[in-house]
């Protein structure tokens, strides 16, 4: 079963954003937003799955596989490209389904545009407004440092293997990193001074499905999100077995099957909470 699905891009400052899209029946949109480094192709898994009635966008970010990038990648400019994007989709209902930057994407999107949103799924990334430990903040200050000293052909293999279980995952994150190439990356990753902005009182204005490999060793996704479940009332959490950072590569058939009891509103997930 495959989705047919229709390229075209949009025009941006300083950049051509690559879509990937299939109309809607009925103004009912479901966007996907990959991680740092990957492209839209890292849910080719999960399109045959949404249901047919529903629209598809997929698309490629800001300077990432198909789409152009002029200049600096900052990640302001890549909500004003997904405010731009879902303005002309004009939906009636919009799923956000984003994994590890894409899921940072998505909590931002609902915190400043959540009257737009009807959902969000998070796949594998951390928590916008969580805790953050010295650990933690120690590990945001020596990534890039640490990134500019690795072999970039050693750093791209090591990153892969911590993306990925299966092989086919690891392999194509392995081509996406290196297509990127270590500047573009290192740009991408300086993300988070625009996210993490640590806040026990703050709730999500939508449902949310929080997805998570149970054997994500990255960052401190695999405490996150967790811990937003138990902190958020419109978080639902379900940890997917034998699956790593990119949990929807790793073990699609499950993602797949979470995900659309969530389009549907089918709540009788079981999956950890």
């Amino acid at each position: 079963m495959t989705a047919t699905l229709e390229s075209r891009f949009l025009e941006r400052p300083n950049a051509r954003i690559h879509l990937r899209q299939r109309p809607a029946a009925d103004r009912r949109w479901v966007v996907f937003l990959h991680g740092a480094g990957m492209d839209g192709h890292m849910f080719d898994a999960q399109l045959p799955a949404i249901p047919g009635d529903m629209g598809i966008c997929v698309w490629d970010a800001r300077g990432h596989g198909q789409s152009s990038l002029a200049g600096r990648f900052h990640y302001q400019d890549m909500v004003d490209d997904l405010v731009a994007l879902l303005a002309e989709l004009n939906a009636r209902e919009v799923t956000l389904v984003g994994q590890s930057l894409g899921g940072h994407l998505a909590q931002t999107m609902v915190e400043r545009h959540g009257e737009d949103l009807a959902r969000v799924v998070l796949i594998n990334c951390s928590d916008n407004h969580g805790p953050l430990t010295w650990l933690d903040k120690l590990g945001l200050v020596l990534f890039t440092p640490i990134m500019l000293l690795w072999p970039w052909s050693s750093a791209v293999r090591a990153s892969a293997k911590a993306c990925g279980n299966e092989a086919n995952t690891i392999a194509y994150t392995q081509r996406a990193l290196e297509a990127i190439g270590r500047r573009r990356f290192l740009q991408v990753m300086d993300f988070s001074a625009d996210v993490l902005d640590p806040d026990p009182t703050y709730r999500l204005a939508v449902p949310a499905l929080l997805l998570c490999g149970d054997d994500d060793g990255t960052g401190n996704v695999r405490a996150a999100m967790p811990r937003l479940a138990e902190r958020d009332p419109n978080a639902h959490l379900v940890i997917i077995g034998g699956a790593s950072h990119n949990s929807n590569m790793d073990r699609p058939d499950e993602t797949n099957r979470h995900l659309v009891d969530f389009l549907e509103d089918r709540h009788d997930h079981d999956g950890q909470r």
